[in-house]
């Protein structure tokens, strides 16, 4: 082991990455002899600032580069503890670009070591002061855990080990500590308090008990039984006690050595113990002040994926803690046409990373508009655009954080850059960057990734081209890391939707909130209003959150896990930089707008932030509280509550592809599709794994609605229609299968995007869809999937594409309006699905129009009804022939959440800001303000709607649906009650009389009955001839509200051959004609030829 420690030292090489100040380039560090270092320098000028002299020094800490404004003050480096100037002499440039230079009596670990400290440069011509951390050159040498506490003690506590493997001995270990307290000290007069302080570690059993308390932990971390005082977990013993500051602007940031700290790093990775700092009171010596879970710091690492106009590849970023710079790869490949890579090669103007990610559901086509939603390019430190040097001439504090062309254009010190013409634009290969954080509060996670170029018009101008989101990935870069989403959903007397975002299971991580929208929905105030703070409360909202007296009062108080005392009147104390004030007070990020009219909700209210105080899950989870919007200017007995709502969390939507249809004939084909999306702001994963393809086969595509079971030929287009094509692509300039990419192909074209079946008897494959949704108007969820075979392109199997859930997590909702009355004016069916969460979280709702004009031959075809859900049910009233009076029970829109309530006459400003782009701001009832219109006598039509509950305290069931007059008329024109759809299966064996037809025995049956085709059907795959010809079995489906009584009456009707009554009660109707006996027997088990 010995030898093992000295080859790790031998071979360490340390690095420092500058970009600053008009420097830039790196100084390397290397051992040279036992107690020399060797410091190679690789340096330039800008042509900003061609004279420099540099005194240079080594710093306590290395630089946190989380920090993008004044990170180089005492306060976050510490003191200069070596002085490079007194024994090197200084940095000069020109002259000192390139050399080699040996330093006696430094190290690269140890007392003296270099390891873990930062560099420190001043320059003597000006006051320009930079810093860079020392960096480990080798991957994986290191290892790093965090302590953070939030009170009554704030700060971090750094571990950092050098060397070590699980069972290797480490060669170096330091802490940093630097905290402070968080209430307003009665300890005025003093600096800080010390403390003892302890590793404790979990008993085995006691993983799944509530960590938010340190009751818990009851044993010192001693694997090596070395006894009380003496243990590895009795830091204080050996390095004294720790400092808190009492004043969080003066902190004692502080650096220690523990070399017996060796074992942790293999103990923090394993699965079965905990390990806990501990603080003691600095009074009571033996009670805890606070404790907090030590966490193993992982790499983090982002990527986007990129997928359109021709450009393919990703941009993937890593940064191994927040003391290191940030890698960045970028593989941008052109596709194979002349046009595209000529176009990447010669028209690229810029890359960079813009405030926020593209929105993917509002926008009407997948081209560059989608990439206009991204906002600015992202610029916390408010340099000014106009005084920026060109791309690649200047340092890298000089551009914005998401400039990275600025920063990153010409530099070659990284690796791979192939293909870059001489005053290119394009990046390809690895870089480093010292300012781009992917922690802390200026995180570019989930920001927009804008790859610019010239507009080919004038060849001046410059537009967005591609586009994706940074979102964090698996350290291999494979998979992206599960998320949990949460969000809030406005309602009244504002409309929005705020989103959370935090890695699954990881409450320590940055949380990302991105606040979508936010408008005045009540109609009453129509300007735009600012300077709204916004807290998390202790409690889900009640009834008050539409009161007009004492608003959201139920919600409770702020939340305040740690009883921080606060201060409204001391704002500063409550900032992202200064954290003295309560977890749920996210005004430490400034205030919220919210604007008066939908078309500014994009540009004022739309804004991302990232905090670093907030859990979704653990003991602090957020789950289940209340985000309340405050308004200060607002009526007196109102309060200052303006609007709450739970936040709630949104589950990942998985969409699974299994029942497979013959069309017409036996099929060999098994297996199944799954896609799975995170949210509309993530790709989707697909895997593929088909069997039975026999080889015959070639295309597969998502076409428009879902599979009719009870067709003989279901796959054919009569039924499924064509490719699902939203964006409306013409198929004419559709790249040859696999050449293109996403936006090329319609977004039901798979095998154009992936690849064909052809010659394949099984087909396995996974891959990243940038255009396949899962959520939103263009889901691929409620359609279906069709294989085709090689030979003239038929269709050969289809399956729908349905929700893949575990019953154990939710349920699915399904309710049908039926429109069947036969004197009524529409018939037909609308179905609804919807899936609901054990914790009350809803999907959105799949609908699935089919509806005629009444009568066996009636062709007719009439456009853009308009549709809605009114308030009560219908009855009689459904087939009145004057209109004025028809579906009148029906009442009135439904409107739950008082839309518009202020001025509800006021039609022209509700048909201006009510539309798909703003669903929340339509009243619940009026689903063509959301979805657009419906035709009737033509396809089917499927649609996906945000705002269609079918479940919970607030449901769309036992209302109805109303259609209105055709071309967007307002007169009622026909209804149906929305009712529970049930599904009862059961097989039937019947004796087979000569030339039996199964179509017209399920005539004769539902004819009797009394009932429409689509509440009884048959599964044809299942049907099976038995007792030599003489029986015949079938797989019945009993569907619709009724399907419990349709099962007693067919059973009824099958064993007595008659059925006095029909099944279905219709208001108002006596049928008068109908048949009441069947002429069809029940078959039993024994052979009715056997005469034995």
């Amino acid at each position: 082991l010995i030898l093992l420690t000295v080859t790790v030292a031998h071979s360490l090489r340390f690095a420092t990455y500058i970009s600053s100040g008009g420097l830039h380039g790196e100084i390397r560090f290397e051992k040279a002899t036992e107690n020399s270092v060797r410091i190679r320098f690789s340096l330039q000028a800008t042509l900003q600032y061609p004279d420099q002299q540099w005194f240079w020094s080594v710093t306590q800490f290395p630089v946190d580069y989380t920090i993008v404004n004044n990170r180089c003050d005492e306060r976050h480096v510490g003191e200069s503890i070596i002085d490079l100037t007194e024994l090197v002499g200084p940095i000069d440039l020109p002259g000192n670009e390139t050399g080699t230079v040996e330093v006696a009596g430094i190290s690269l670990t140890g007392k003296m070591g270099l390891w873990g400290k930062g560099l420190l440069l001043k320059d003597t011509y000006s006051s320009r002061t930079i810093c860079a951390s020392i960096t480990v050159l080798e991957k994986n040498i290191e290892k790093f855990a965090e302590a953070h506490f939030y009170g009554p003690i704030a700060g971090t506590v750094w571990f950092r080990w050098l060397g070590g493997y699980a069972g290797d001995n480490t060669t170096d270990t330091i802490i940093y500590t630097d905290l402070h307290h968080i209430h307003k000290q009665k300890l005025q007069n003093i600096d800080y308090t010390e403390h003892y302080w302890k590793i404790y570690v979990t008993d085995i059993f006691d993983i799944s008990k509530d960590k938010s308390s340190c009751n818990i932990l009851q044993t010192v971390f001693d694997p090596d039984n070395a006894g009380s005082g003496k243990a590895i977990g009795d830091i204080d013993m050996r390095l004294g006690k720790v400092k808190v500051a009492t004043n969080h602007r003066k902190r004692y940031k502080t650096l220690y050595r523990d070399s017996k700290l060796s074992l942790l790093p293999a103990d923090l990775l394993g699965p079965h113990r905990l390990l806990y700092l501990v603080i003691f009171h600095p009074m009571h010596d033996d009670s805890f002040l606070v404790c907090t879970k030590i966490n193993h710091w992982k790499t983090i690492s982002a990527k986007t994926l990129i997928n359109s106009h021709g450009i393919k590849g990703e941009v993937a970023l890593t940064q191994v803690t927040p003391f290191n710079p940030t890698w960045i790869s970028i593989s941008l490949t052109p596709v194979n046409d002349l046009e595209t890579r000529l176009r990447y090669a010669t028209k690229v103007e810029s890359y960079k990373i813009h405030e926020l990610p593209p929105e993917t559901t509002k926008t009407q086509s997948n081209t560059a508009e989608r990439c206009k939603t991204t906002g600015n390019v992202y610029n916390p430190s408010n340099i000014d655009e106009t005084t920026v040097p060109p791309a690649g001439l200047g340092t890298q504090d000089q551009y914005a954080v998401g400039d990275l062309s600025g920063k990153l254009q010409g530099r070659k010190e990284g690796s791979y850059h192939y293909d870059i013409l001489p005053g290119s634009a394009k990046l390809s290969g690895i870089y480093w960057d010292t300012y781009l954080p992917l922690s802390g509060i200026h995180s570019i996670i989930h920001r927009g990734f804008v790859l610019h170029k010239y507009n080919e018009t004038d060849n001046m101008s410059i537009i967005p081209w591609v586009c994706g989101t940074m979102s964090l990935h698996s350290l291999d870069n494979t998979e992206q890391v599960p998320m949990l989403t949460a969000q809030v959903i406005y309602r009244y007397p504002i409309v929005g939707r705020i989103i959370f975002r935090q890695p699954q299971n990881d409450p320590q991580m940055d949380t990302t909130i991105l606040i979508e929208y936010l408008v005045h929905a009540d109609g009453n105030a129509l300007n735009n209003s600012a300077s709204h703070r916004w807290m998390i409360h202790d409690n889900p909202p009640g009834k008050d959150y539409y009161n007009w007296t004492g608003r959201c009062l139920s919600t409770g108080d702020p939340y305040n896990p740690y009883k921080v005392e606060w201060d409204s009147k001391h704002s500063e104390y409550c900032s992202t930089e200064v954290t003295l004030c309560s977890v749920g007070d996210l005004t430490r990020h400034g205030t919220i707008d919210i604007a008066g009219r939908k078309m500014h909700a994009s540009v004022l209210t739309r804004t991302l932030l990232t905090d670093t105080m907030l859990s979704l899950s653990g003991p602090k989870s957020i789950l289940g509280k209340s985000l309340v919007i405050y308004d200060d200017n607002g009526p007196r007995a109102r309060g200052e509550r303006l609007a709450c709502s739970i936040i709630s969390r949104v589950y990942r939507r998985k969409a699974v592809v299994k029942d497979w249809f013959g069309n017409g004939e036996p099929i060999s084909l098994k297996g199944k599709l799954e896609f799975i999306q995170q949210t509309e702001y993530d790709v989707t994963n697909a895997e593929v794994n088909l069997d039975g393809l026999n080889g015959q086969m070639k295309g597969y595509h998502i076409h428009m609605t879902p599979v009719e079971q009870d067709l003989e030929f279901p796959c054919e287009g009569t039924s499924l229609y064509g490719h699902w094509n939203p964006f409306g692509i013409n198929i004419s300039n559709t790249p040859l299968p696999g050449e293109g990419t996403s936006d090329q192909y319609e977004i039901g074209d798979l095998s154009g995007k992936f690849g064909t079946l052809e010659n394949r008897r099984t087909y396995i494959s996974a891959f990243n869809d940038t255009i396949l949704p899962l959520f939103g108007s263009r889901s691929v969820l409620g359609r279906s999937i069709v294989v085709h075979k090689k030979e003239k392109d038929l269709r050969w199997a289809c399956s729908s594409i349905e929700r893949g859930y575990s019953p154990s997590e939710a349920s699915e909702l399904q309710a049908i309006a039926s429109f069947h009355h036969p004197q009524g004016f529409a018939y037909g069916y609308i179905k609804m699905t919807q899936l609901l969460h054990r914790d009350g979280s809803e999907s959105e709702t799949i609908i699935e129009v089919k509806l005629r004009h009444p009568g066996r031959h009636d062709r007719n075809v009439t456009k853009d009804h308009k549709w809605a859900i009114y308030v009560n049910p219908v009855g009689v009233d459904a087939t009145v022939q004057v209109k004025n009076t028809r579906c009148v029970a029906a009442g009135y829109m439904w409107n739950p959440y008082f839309t518009q309530l202020a001025d509800p006459l006021n039609d022209d400003l509700y048909k201006q800001e009510c539309g798909p782009d703003l669903p929340l701001r339509c009243y619940v009832g009026d689903i063509s303000g959301r979805l657009g219109p419906i035709n009737i006598g033509l396809e089917r039509q499927v649609f996906t709607d945000s705002n269609f509950p079918l479940g919970g305290s607030i449901s769309a069931m036992g209302r109805s649906i109303i259609i209105f007059d055709q071309s967007f008329g307002s007169n009622r024109f026909a209804c149906a009650n929305i009712e529970p759809n049930n599904d009862i299966v059961k097989y039937a064996n019947i004796r087979k009389p000569p030339r039996f037809v199964v179509a017209q025995f399920l005539e004769d049956v539902r004819k009797i009955m009394g009932i429409p085709e689509w509440m009884l059907s048959i599964d044809n795959r299942k049907t099976k001839i038995l007792h030599n010809g003489a029986c015949i079995q079938f797989l019945l489906h009993f569907k619709g509200p009724i399907a419990n009584t349709l099962e007693l009456d067919f059973n009824k009707l099958m064993s007595t051959g008659r059925l006095d009554t029909p099944s279905l009660f219709i208001p108002g109707y006596v049928p008068t004609k109908r048949k009441v006996t069947l002429g069809y027997r029940q078959c039993g088990s024994r052979d009715p030829n056997d005469e034995s």
